[in-house]
């Protein structure tokens, strides 16, 4: 699963590296992580990811790292299911 976090979220995307998830700069991802009030550069993600289709977009604002972990989690079972 190819991840992006957005560049305003330093500490969730140390996290997340931390916990052995790779992040992912290039335009091919699964999964968009950005807070959605404060991060106007949304349209940018999407429009640039080669994907067009079946990409999460996770709002970080409120949930720990923890959380975000299980909405990945729960993605990867729905992908294996």
């Amino acid at each position: 699963m190819n991840i992006f976090v957005s560049d305003t979220l330093q500490n969730l995307k140390n996290g997340l590296k931390e916990k052995g998830y790779s992040i992912y700069n290039d335009n091919n991802y699964d999964v968009i992580i950005c807070d959605l009030k404060e991060d106007m550069l949304i349209n940018k993600y999407l429009n640039n990811n080669k994907k067009n289709t079946d990409i999460l977009i996770i709002d970080s604002a409120g949930k720990t790292i923890d959380e975000i972990e299980n909405i990945l989690n729960i993605r990867i079972n729905d992908c294996i299911i």
